[in-house]
């Protein structure tokens, strides 16, 4: 006869084997207890932490592709920057009849090299179409004749 808990509170009438059963079953139900209250506790400490965990790692995810975009950025600066002064050095180094060649003074290299051209680039071509269209004088007289290439 195994003992139910109604009969357990009369524990003076059991037999040693159904006390030592008893004590057994009373054993195996609080160790469940225990473990269950356990896994709450836990659950209820650790699922916190793990949220705060995952949030501050995708903090910390969020915040290395800002400080790698920043470094490619500040990376892709610096080597602008330094085409830019070896270009304004080659300029430097050449002579004042090269540079009249391409069209700059040496005034005017490191303007044209940092990209502050466009306002003389823009004024020049103005002033070069204005040069090729000029118009007829009036009253001037003199036509050109057109030249004929069959006469001898």
């Amino acid at each position: 006869m195994c003992p139910t808990r109604e009969n357990i509170s009369d524990y003076r009438s059991l037999t040693p084997e159904q006390w030592e059963r008893a004590r057994q079953q009373i054993l195996g139900r609080a160790h469940a207890a225990r473990a269950r209250a356990l896994r709450e506790l836990a659950g209820a400490v650790v699922h916190p932490l793990q949220a705060i965990a995952a949030g501050a790692v995708a903090g910390i995810v969020d915040l290395a592709e800002a400080v790698a975009a920043t470094a490619r950025k500040w990376g892709r600066a610096y080597a602008l920057r330094r085409e830019r002064k070896a270009a304004a050095r080659e300029l430097r180094a050449l002579d004042d009849r090269t540079l009249r060649d391409i069209g700059v003074n040496r005034s005017e290299i490191d303007w044209v090299v940092y990209g502050r051209d466009q306002t003389r680039l823009r004024d020049s071509t103005i002033t070069a179409k204005r040069c090729r269209q000029r118009p007829a004088r009036a009253g001037s007289g003199t036509r050109a004749k057109p030249i004929n290439k069959h006469a001898a």
